[in-house]
């Protein structure tokens, strides 16, 4: 496969070009790739020899674990859908409502994203994949007879209802019939490819090859469907309605926006004798708060599974935020989640996130020297909480550690920090089921957290007053009550997996023993015994909970496997796009030149062309004679020139030379004065002004920083004011 990219593509909306390397000259005149590593090491002076590629191996391993558990609850969210969808698909010229003076075309509504779509695709035509376009080319022929037929249509190459039918068309009769066999047609003879009755001629075909069986349904899926161009739409219903229910056709629309709100915006924007042909039904996944306290409740503290990445409370703050107030879509989420993974993967130490064996010969090379020197900073230093006093000898402990021992404390660390998150996990669990069940006794609270917002205060080690209000709570419980909330308790360690089970066995076997110890009492008793126990059971909670629900920061090298509060990159989520814009153009030398550190501020002929411009566009008004602006453009072209002719004079291309000179320097400004006047050919100077100064100007006017107006014609409008240079 080609990796040159198809810039003349007009159908692809992005396109993306890989990183190859770039090339430098070293004093020595040889040529050298600059690898990906070698380009970003954010803490080069303390990583391992190619820890870059060591930590990308690990990233991916830890990121594809979280993914796949991330869209196996997300295909659970979806399946309810998927399964109404299919089902209204293969019922939609069953169930018709009698007495109708025409048949009404089947259309569904379906508010999701691309995974939902794909989904319903897979669903409803194997072998047809969805992801592709309908005007491709054809998958291989199935063996077997499909219950649908799938074509897709997409909103940038369907620009008029020609182009429009010839793709509905198309993706359908370009697959086989009968599922064995290619169709082969001759174009002398064919209809034209637009042509709808050819759809019908190749749906007889398939309806005698299913036969005596029923014949597929046609389904047409509409990608984006507000971006399509609504005439071209109603054209489009009008003439499928004229055929069906000879042709079965069904239609699913792909839409961003909700159909609850009335009127929704398919009747918002269709005329009402478009919308009397269609019969709709409207479909939409959940959303809101509620999905997100789902998929981060079953990913972070779900027993079950254990992530290899322990996302912090900053990154879930901002997901939150994020979430309920720019973009809710299930793939904003899985954007954020990717983007923790990457940010937490700089750290060279993250390389141990896994165990790794075959990391003691690297460590022990005299490059890896720094590394180990910040490894062994870390391991020596004194516990983070302030209840956990040093040992006697930590002070001198270090001189005795060799790299073996260090891959075995750092093993040790790891097994610590998994079995602490899940103490974290089942405790946080039992606080949330106590809460429920006093909440189902009539017990009211003030509290109205999310499950976000008590993920967030669990990672924080804030939840100890909640602890000790719930085995306050619990204390003051009957007999009946008090041996209800221990049975649903037991049923909570119960259902747990057997690893985890096996760790909290102590809590398991007490409470069987108060269950059994409350056997004897009345359901209404309040008698000392019970009180006591009740006062056992709240006390023991309340010290369950302030145990295990503390921060994971008192783990040791808590940093390798949790993300803790470091700050999330939220400016690669939602970047402020007109401020770099705008600090590009008046700093365009801190891009360009990266490894130059300048200590003045450039001149205004050493910037590129558009930065010159842009900078003489700011000294002007609200509206800018565009004849004045080229003649300032071409004042500091002259001086741009003049500039690099007395460097190239001297023999110095680095540094120019002062205006002030005397002596030798003001006769080589008379040199130049004459060699200018004599031998510069001013007419092809002038047009390499004026096209330099088109191409900056059309530049500023694609960046929208010009308007034009139609009362002066030699003149534009400034759009942007008020910068701060």
């Amino acid at each position: 496969m080609s990796s040159i990219p198809a810039f003349d593509d007009t159908t692809q909306s992005v396109i993306y070009i890989p990183y190859q390397g770039l090339q430098k000259n070293d004093s020595d005149g040889v040529e050298y790739d600059l690898s990906p590593s070698e380009s970003y090491r954010p803490f080069q002076e303390r990583d391992i020899p190619n820890g870059y590629e060591l930590r990308m191996k690990v990233y991916r391993a830890a990121w594809t674990k979280c993914l796949d558990r991330v869209q196996a609850i997300i295909r659970d969210l979806h399946e309810p859908v998927v399964d109404a969808v299919i089902r209204h698909v293969h019922n939609a010229y069953k169930d018709i409502l009698p007495g109708l003076p025409y048949c009404e075309m089947p259309v569904i509504s379906v508010t999701a994203g691309p995974s939902l779509l794909h989904e319903i695709t897979t669903r409803l035509d194997p072998d047809n994949d969805g992801s592709e376009d309908s005007s491709m080319e054809a998958s291989p022929p199935s063996s077997s007879h499909p219950d649908t037929f799938v074509t897709h249509l997409f909103p940038a190459d369907r620009p008029n209802i020609m182009a429009c039918m010839k793709s509905l068309v198309g993706g359908f009769v370009d697959r086989s019939p009968d599922g064995l066999e290619q169709p082969k047609r001759k174009p002398s003879t064919s209809l034209a490819p637009y042509d709808i009755e050819l759809l019908e001629a190749w749906y007889d075909a398939v309806r005698r090859a299913h036969e005596p069986g029923t014949p597929p349904q046609l389904v047409v899926l509409l990608h984006d469907f507000e971006q399509f161009d609504p005439v071209v739409i109603q054209d489009l219903f009008y003439i499928c309605s004229l055929h069906v229910p000879s042709l079965p056709l069904i239609f699913i629309l792909s839409l961003s926006s909700p159909p609850t709100p009335s009127p929704s915006y398919l009747h918002l924007t269709y005329p009402r004798a478009t919308l009397a042909l269609l019969r709709v039904e409207n479909f939409a996944v959940p959303s809101g708060p509620g999905v997100l306290d789902d998929i981060l409740t079953k990913t972070m503290f779900d027993v079950g599974f254990e992530q290899d990445i322990v996302i912090g409370p900053t990154v879930i703050d901002s997901l939150s935020d994020f979430f309920t107030r720019h973009n809710s879509s299930l793939d904003a989420l899985i954007t954020i989640l990717h983007l923790a993974h990457l940010k937490h993967f700089d750290d060279p130490l993250t390389v141990f996130v896994h165990d790794d064996g075959n990391l003691s010969s690297l460590l022990l090379q005299p490059t890896s020297f720094p590394f180990l020197d910040h490894l062994l900073t870390r391991i020596s230093a004194p516990p983070a909480s302030s209840s956990v006093a040093p040992s006697p000898t930590h002070s001198t402990a270090w001189l005795n550690q060799s790299v073996p021992f260090l891959l075995a404390s750092i093993d040790e660390a790891r097994t610590g920090f998994r079995t602490k998150m899940r103490k974290t996990k089942v405790a946080l669990g039992l606080m949330k089921r106590v809460k429920e069940f006093m909440l189902r006794q009539g017990w009211r609270s003030a509290d109205e957290r999310s499950q976000v917002e008590l993920m967030f205060e669990a990672l924080k080690g804030r939840l100890g007053r909640d602890g000790r209000y719930l085995g306050t709570m619990v204390k003051k419980l009957p007999a009946a009550k008090l041996r209800s909330v221990l049975e649903d308790m037991h049923t909570f360690f119960q259902n747990m997996p057997s690893h985890v089970r096996r760790d909290e066995e102590p809590a398991r076997t007490k409470i069987v023993a108060w269950i059994s110890e409350l056997a004897s009492e009345s359901e209404s008793s309040r008698s000392g015994f019970v009180v006591q126990l009740a006062g056992m059971v709240g006390g023991w909670l309340t010290n369950y909970f302030q145990d295990n629900l503390t921060s994971l920061e008192e783990c040791r090298l808590w940093d390798i496997w949790y993300t803790g509060n470091t700050p999330f990159p939220s400016e690669m989520i939602n970047p402020n796009i007109r401020a770099s814009i705008v600090s590009g153009l008046l700093h365009p030398l801190d891009y360009v030149n990266l490894d130059d550190v300048r200590q003045q501020q450039p001149e205004l002929w050493e910037l590129p062309d558009t930065s010159i411009l842009f900078k003489r566009y700011l000294d002007s008004g609200k509206m800018i004679n565009v004849y004045d602006w080229f003649e300032s453009f071409a004042v500091v072209l002259e001086s741009q020139k003049r500039h690099r002719k007395r460097s190239k004079l001297n023999g110095n291309n680095s540094k120019t030379i002062s205006r002030k000179g005397k002596g030798k320097q003001r006769q080589v400004d008379d040199v130049m004065d004459e060699d200018e006047g004599e031998n510069e050919e001013d007419e092809k100077w002038k047009m390499e002004v004026q096209a330099r100064f088109m191409r900056s100007l059309h530049e500023l006017d694609y960046l929208g920083f010009i308007k034009h107006t139609g009362r002066k014609a030699d003149h534009v409008l400034r759009t942007v004011f008020d910068i701060a240079d």
